[in-house]
């Protein structure tokens, strides 16, 4: 059926559920399955410089994503999948260029399904914190398997 399933990962409960699904799905299915981590540097700037151990921001946030996608990777060959991809993308502004990113590789790479987790938050935490997955939604003209956070993950 899917072919080629895009996950997003960052390392969370929730991304690692969305992961095992990706996972039985490409595993089922004997797809390729890409595994993309969106890397923001503006996220490591509220760190005080010297606890950053990188020559910059950017270098911090590429860091930090190779080690995610190390740990995704091993998760998924654990589970058997053996036709793996990972991605590193940078997005230097928010989230809606962080969604963008991970649909133009998804789109641009050949992609029939994305697959991520969400919160699932609602009310003000919405509001507040946005959600990803909405966003890469709207953006998206590809079948989207959003897994919801389990409700002790919270």
């Amino acid at each position: 059926m899917y072919k080629h399933l895009v996950v997003a990962v960052d390392g969370s409960e929730t991304s690692l559920n969305a992961l095992r699904h990706a996972a039985d799905l490409a595993g089922v299915n004997e797809s390729r399955l890409t595994l993309v981590h969106v890397a923001n540097p503006a996220e490591y700037m509220a760190l005080a410089p010297e606890f950053l151990q990188h020559e910059s921001y950017e270098a911090a946030a590429v860091a930090q994503g190779n080690e995610v996608l190390e740990f995704a990777e091993k998760s998924v060959r654990e589970n058997g999948v053996t036709n793996i991809v990972k991605h590193l993308l940078v997005a230097n502004k928010g989230a809606r260029e962080m969604a963008q990113e991970l649909v133009d590789y998804a789109d641009a790479n050949g992609a029939d399904l994305l697959v991520l987790g969400t919160h699932g938050r609602t009310g003000l935490m919405h509001l507040l914190m946005g959600s990803f997955a909405e966003t890469v939604m709207r953006q998206s003209h590809l079948p989207l398997l959003v897994i919801r956070s389990k409700a002790e993950e919270e």
